[in-house]
C-alpha cells in the first residue's frame, strides 16, 4: 500500500517558504484550504517550488487559488524555481501571468 501524497511548507531563515512534496488530486482540497500567509499585509511572499516532486493540473489549480487569496490580502505572492513541467502546464493553460513565476 502506498502512502497518500503529502506536501509541506517550511519557512527558511530568509523568509522564503519552501514547498516540498506533492500537491495532487488526492490532497488538493487540503492545500486549497491552507494558502500561505504573509506576516505583514501588503508584503511580498516568495514560495520556492524547487522541491516540488511532481505537478499536475491540481497543483496548478492550487497555486492559482493561493495567488488569488494573496491578492485579496494585498499580498504579492511569487513562485520561485518552478519545475519545467509546471511551467509547461502553466503556459499551456495560459496562466503564467497569474502565477508570477520567477526563474
Amino acid at each position: 500500500m502506498t502512502a497518500a501524497p503529502s506536501y509541506q511548507l517550511d519557512n527558511d531563515a530568509a523568509g522564503t517558504l519552501r514547498l516540498r512534496g506533492v500537491i495532487s488530486f488526492v490532497n488538493a482540497a487540503q492545500a486549497f484550504a491552507a494558502p500561505p500567509q504573509s506576516l505583514q499585509r501588503g508584503a511580498a511572499l516568495d514560495v520556492d517550488l524547487a522541491a516540488l516532486e511532481s505537478a499536475d493540473s491540481a497543483t496548478l489549480a492550487v497555486l492559482i487559488a493561493w495567488s488569488a487569496a494573496a491578492r485579496e490580502r494585498d499580498t504579492a505572492l511569487r513562485y520561485l524555481h518552478a519545475p519545467q513541467g509546471l511551467r509547461n502546464l502553466a503556459k499551456l493553460a495560459d496562466v503564467e501571468s497569474l502565477l508570477g513565476l520567477v526563474a
